[in-house]
């Protein structure tokens, strides 16, 4: 019963300690989303194999979504004109260093492990993609792309003509 109670008293010790953290990374995060324009985001992401790939990976990092979450919005970005190799950048590169989980990350370990997480993020998306949009096939790379602004991304508009 001892050690049912100090393992309770442990987790509830660690979690106060980074409840901090975990409250700047999700206000930071909440800034994100509302300052962060997503048809910005989806004009910057449709054309160039490897210019795209990076400004999906950069674009990516700060965003707190978890693998759930990261879904739904590459999916918009895709259908809003990301190609392949963005929307793979995207996907690989939010999960793995959002603002909260880099602030606890911070808080847990040390400044260089919060510092390496966004840096391996960046590098496993960037080879990604670029992998991606350089293994296309022609058959791939020739399908017409029909653009539709009108979806949301993460319960947003695309900013058109959207009340805020």
């Amino acid at each position: 019963m001892t050690l049912i109670l100090s393992v309770l008293q442990a987790s509830w010790q660690l979690l106060l300690e980074s409840s901090v953290y975990i409250l700047f990374g999700m206000i930071v995060g909440g800034l994100l989303k509302v300052f962060l324009n997503p048809s910005f985001v989806a004009d910057h992401l449709g054309t160039g194999r490897i210019s795209s790939v990076i400004k999906a990976a950069l674009f990516g990092i700060p965003i707190p979504l978890c693998s759930c979450g990261v879904l739904p919005a590459a999916a918009s970005l895709k259908r809003q004109g990301a190609n392949n190799g963005a929307t793979t950048a995207f996907l690989i590169s939010t999960p793995e260093s959002g603002v909260d989980s880099m602030a606890i990350t911070y808080a847990l370990l040390d400044p260089i492990m919060t510092l390496a997480r966004p840096v391996s993020a960046f590098v496993t998306a960037v080879a990604a993609g670029i992998a991606e949009n350089l293994l296309q096939t022609q058959q791939e790379k020739d399908w017409e792309r029909v653009i539709d602004r009108s979806c949301p991304i993460d319960n947003c508009c695309d900013g058109n003509g959207c009340p805020r």
